[in-house]
């Protein structure tokens, strides 16, 4: 679970560069560009596609023999209720991360953002 904080920690900037005020340097485009294409993106995927799918492979595969005593202290069947909960709460955690990562490719303040930037440069060739 600490590869999903640690990419939260990310996000974090992000989103500090995008709500600094308006004549800081954080909230240039140019800065929220470089954050969240070569900072966010890569550690977001790395952390939670990468290290996360390891994790629940070890929780799934490799946890028979704390299963075992478990179902040994409680009652029998007590092992299989833990072990489908655990793994499908960890099948949601990787889901939601999929959609977390498709609103973190098409957010709307960046794209926005992204389409100033082109205006801008093309005003400026125009004027040039």
């Amino acid at each position: 679970m600490f590869t999903l904080e640690f990419s939260s920690i990310f996000l974090q900037i992000l989103q500090i560069c995008i709500n600094s005020p308006d004549n800081s340097i954080l909230r240039r485009p140019r800065v929220i560009s470089v954050v969240h294409r070569y900072v966010v993106l890569p550690i977001f995927i790395y952390c939670r596609f990468l290290v996360f799918p390891k994790f629940w492979y070890s929780a799934a595969f490799e946890s028979e023999e704390w299963l075992d005593q478990i179902e040994k202290a409680f009652m029998p069947g007590s092992a299989l209720v833990l072990y489908i909960f655990f793994n499908g709460l960890i099948m949601l955690i990787f889901g939601l991360n999929l959609v977390f990562f498709r609103r973190l490719l098409f957010h709307p303040l960046l794209n926005e953002m992204a389409s100033q930037k082109m205006n801008v440069s093309r005003s400026r060739s125009f004027c040039q």
